[in-house]
């Protein structure tokens, strides 16, 4: 049995952000993976530049590439400064 949000585990590292019609960002991340009800999910922090964050944060989606060069779908949902808020959108599978 498990508790629900049980948080699996924390990955931090410098990956790149990037979206259809956008520039890649260089971006330092802080992902949360934890399990819920209805299986495990990701969110979390990206740390880069505002200016290039932006246009990412305007589109719907996005794709998190991970220093382990996996890739998560991902939807920034907040964008303060040069720190940007996200969820995962699609599977996280195993990280």
């Amino acid at each position: 049995m498990f508790e629900p949000n049980e948080v699996l585990k924390t990955l931090t590292g410098r990956g790149l952000v990037s979206a259809e019609g956008c520039s890649s960002v260089r971006v330092r991340y802080r992902v949360v993976v934890e399990r819920r009800e209805g299986g495990v999910s990701a969110y979390g922090m990206l740390y880069g530049s505002h200016a290039n964050l932006r246009p990412i944060w305007l589109e719907p989606d996005a794709q998190l590439r991970l220093a382990n060069g996996r890739r998560l779908s991902i939807s920034i949902t907040d964008l303060v400064g040069d720190a940007a808020e996200f969820e995962c959108t699609g599977p996280v599978g195993a990280l």
